[in-house]
């Protein structure tokens, strides 16, 4: 009997096949559970594979928050059922034992060992910049940081009930900009269904392009937003949205530092990373040729 892989192969260096159970296997490690006890609960099944569902909850937190949540919810767990379906029928034809598998699965575990060691080496050396190297940095680089787009400050807060979130809105709109500020902390505290992500908006400038993978809210209805201005109140994800730009600053403006702090932070490890990556593979060559393990015929 012919083998079943033969049906699927291609000229390419790496065959579909291959591909294709690789992809299998990484979705068995990061998307189910395999276990002789099933859970006490779960959403999904395949055979001996189970989507429990804390599974399915970071599957879905990863979602746009506009999507509808129980349709977005029936699509994660098709996608599952049809994939996890794939790699069972894949094992019970055994094709982990096709050569072309094979040798991608060694390839794989070559690569996931290299990026084992590299990320522990990142992690070894992964310290936070000084205040005094951040200031240094914005200093030397400030006209690299002039707003390519507008940055807002933003006030935002959601609730689990429409009554509460138009009470917010209601309260709001009576209020000074001054008394709003004063007012703010005390209304997350009583209202909000996440107080620390409400503080935290509120606390930053960023940039207006940002917000709408952040909040249920469209680059459009952003830009639309006035200082002082109340947004509609939006319902996405069972809950109800509130949105008031507090200010916004024009492209071409030269930032604070504030507004740029994590960005510096970001491009100083990075900078941190590469060295110290440059040293440690510099150190591991000068080891491997003393121990007479590593050799470069073609190189001077």
């Amino acid at each position: 009997m012919s083998r079943p892989s033969q049906m699927i192969y291609s000229s390419s260096n790496h065959s579909p096949l291959a591909c294709l159970f690789l992809g299998l296997i990484g979705l068995l490690f990061v998307s189910s559970c395999t276990t002789d006890e099933p859970p006490e609960s779960y959403v999904a099944r395949v055979g001996d594979h189970y989507l429990r569902q804390e599974q399915l909850d970071r599957r879905l937190q990863g979602l746009a928050p506009s999507l509808d949540s129980s349709q977005a919810r029936q699509q994660v767990i098709d996608q599952w059922v049809t994939r996890t379906l794939l790699l069972w029928e894949a094992q019970r034809l055994n094709l982990e034992n096709d050569p072309d598998v094979r040798r991608e699965l060694e390839k794989q575990r070559r690569s996931t060992l290299v990026t084992a060691m590299t990320n522990r080496l990142h992690e070894a050396t992964d310290v936070s910049p000084t205040e005094d190297e951040i200031r240094s940095y914005f200093e030397q680089h400030r006209e690299q940081f002039r707003l390519r787009e507008p940055y807002v400050r933003i006030r935002f807060l959601s609730t689990t009930q429409l009554d509460s979130a138009q009470t917010v809105r209601t309260t709001l709109q009576s209020m000074s900009p001054a008394a709003r500020d004063t007012a703010w902390t005390g209304i997350v505290q009583r209202f909000a269904a996440d107080t620390a992500r409400a503080h935290t908006l509120s606390e930053k400038f960023m940039p207006a392009g940002r917000l709408p993978s952040l909040l249920p809210y469209s680059a459009d209805q952003v830009a639309a937003l006035q200082p002082g201005e109340l947004g509609p109140i939006v319902e996405a994800r069972e809950r109800y949205h509130l949105i008031e730009l507090v200010e916004r600053v024009p492209k071409g403006t030269e930032p604070r530092l504030a507004w740029v702090r994590e960005e510096i932070q970001r491009r100083l490890r990075i900078e941190n990373r590469k060295q110290m990556y440059a040293r440690e593979v510099q150190r591991l060559r000068n080891r491997a040729r003393a121990d007479n393990i590593l050799e470069t015929p073609d190189r001077p």
